[in-house]
């Protein structure tokens, strides 16, 4: 699938290099002239009856690019371009619309994270953090995924699902050498290497629902109750859905990895243990390098806890400029003090480290946000979201929650869940409005799945990064994806649902004070 070998041993610049171009140099006929017919035959019918006509282009196009990355037709960077040349010839947006996702906040977030984890990489940081992990997390396969899992979820239900892979990738892809590697090649080191990366990944985004400040569509939906109907949902409140959903699917999650997916071994990887603290103990101790690099990185994380406290003092404070602020930093510190025999200093980052990013990952993410930005520009999503209140009124509530969260773990793997969320909950808060029913009955539900995409490298921020390891290819993240996708849906259809009517007070068929506003201010 042009990804590489999984089972080779990981070099911590193997992530770097092949990401560069994921999906290698390789074209597949067949799929590629199925896209293109797809998309050929999309533009010649006529669009749906209160579709524009633009937002049926979007449709067209945003189907060959679905079509592409899934089968890798072409490199998947180079279907990342679509947007670019198709967009503007179809009128469907312009260029200049086209384009400016490309340069998005996210992606130099991306950026200033790749080049932090290049310099770990440089000085050898990464290997020493692995080393500690394992040494404490055990031998097992099954437990070495499962303690990332929970480091994962926890670190990212205050920092973004972004922040917390770049920090937990490059710790990762060394344990996958380390311990994959030393155990010997074959089919068990291949699915630990996937185990490992997936759990990175979708333990990420399912920490992130825990609490409102881990994804952007849990602070969505409490801005959206409060300018439109002046309900606090409150911080302390959101986590009594949250956090049960998100223990539920990280179990879950775990499992499927581990045990009915993968099956991972339950032995012990023989020599394990003594080769981890025979490495750990040959690297001696922390050089200045290390020591400051590693500062940076814990300064950086502590930014990315705090900002939404920082913010209150420095309004310009983002996670994308903690990032590259971080990054120039190491760009301007040396490595030690002195100068070494010619009279220069060397830098903690150098360009030529820099310079060897992912650069195929960048465009593949810029692609998916030019897509989210069609998709939401030209109507297409509002169209979308009408549709469901079509009918809306023949199906039982749980059924009509359980269409809602199919509708929108499908379209945040192929579109920011920034955007989808922002779009469709003010819609389907109405939509409740509309059948009598609270509001938070579609609305949270349409929040959580926002936030648990499984499927598709373009689907979040952490499964574009674990992608660029090279150690998991799109039809692998498919495959074991759709098992999360169900299992979400299940859980956010029966676990969200229960809350919602205990302890969020929830009725059904009941319409709260607050909604109708003979109590605006009502919790």
């Amino acid at each position: 699938m042009g990804l590489g070998n999984s089972s080779k041993r990981a070099n911590p610049g193997d992530a770097r290099k092949t990401a560069a171009a994921p999906a290698g140099g390789s074209l597949k006929l067949l799929p590629m002239l199925i896209g293109l017919a797809v998309f050929v035959v999309l533009l010649l019918l006529p669009a749906p009856e209160g579709l524009a006509i633009e937002a049926w282009r979007v449709v067209a196009v945003a189907s060959l690019m679905i079509v592409w990355w899934i089968t890798e037709a072409v490199p998947v960077p180079a279907t990342a371009l679509l947007p670019l040349v198709l967009f503007p010839l179809t009128g469907a947006i312009s260029m200049d619309d086209a384009a400016a996702p490309y340069a998005d906040p996210t992606i130099f977030l991306f950026m200033g994270g790749f080049m932090l984890a290049g310099a770990m990489e440089r000085w050898n940081l990464h290997r020493r953090i692995a080393l500690n992990i394992v040494a404490r997390t055990g031998s097992r396969r099954h437990h070495i995924v499962g303690g990332f899992m929970l480091a994962t979820a926890f670190l990212s239900m205050w920092v973004s699902n972004t922040a917390t892979t770049v920090m937990m990738l490059p710790i990762a892809l060394s344990v996958v050498g380390l311990v994959s590697g030393g155990a010997g090649e074959g089919e068990d080191s291949r699915r630990f290497a996937i185990a490992l990366l997936l759990g990175v990944a979708y333990s990420a985004s399912i920490g992130g629902v825990a609490t409102l400040i881990g994804t952007p569509p849990n602070a969505l939906l409490a801005g959206t109750l409060s300018q439109t109907y002046g309900y606090d949902l409150g911080f302390g409140r959101w986590m009594l859905i949250g956090v049960p959903v998100a223990v539920l699917m990280l179990a879950i999650s775990w499992l499927l990895l581990t045990r009915v997916a993968l099956r991972l071994p339950k032995d012990e990887i023989e020599g394990a243990h003594d080769m981890i603290h025979r490495e750990l103990k040959g690297l001696g101790r922390m050089s200045r390098a290390e020591i400051v690099v590693g500062s940076v990185f814990a300064g950086a994380a502590v930014l990315w806890i705090l900002r939404s406290w920082l913010q209150t003092f420095i309004p310009g404070l983002d996670d994308a400029g903690i990032a590259i602020g971080a990054s120039l930093i190491l760009f301007a510190v040396p490595a030690a003090i002195g100068r070494d025999a010619d009279g220069t200093r060397i830098a903690l980052l150098d360009w030529k480290t820099a310079s060897r990013l992912p650069w195929g990952i960048l465009i593949l993410f810029g692609g998916g946000l030019s897509l989210a930005s069609a998709v939401s520009g030209t109507g297409l999503d509002e169209w979308i979201g009408a549709g469901i209140g079509g009918f809306a009124g023949s199906l039982t509530l749980i059924l009509l929650v359980m269409v809602v969260a199919t509708i929108m773990l499908l379209l945040t793997e192929f579109t920011s869940n920034t955007a989808t969320a922002a779009t469709f909950l003010p819609l389907l808060a109405a939509l409740s409005m509309n059948i009598g029913e609270n509001p938070l009955m579609l609305a949270v539900p349409a929040a959580l799945s926002a936030s648990m995409a499984f499927m598709m490298p373009v689907a979040t921020p952490p499964n574009a990064l674990v992608f660029s390891s090279g150690h998991v290819s799109i039809p692998q993240m498919v495959r074991y994806g759709a098992w999360h996708n169900v299992a979400a849906l299940l859980v956010i259809s029966t676990v969200g649902y229960l809350v919602l009517t205990t302890l969020f007070g929830v009725t059904v068929g009941e319409m709260p004070a607050w909604a109708t506003g003979a109590d605006a201010g009502a919790q």
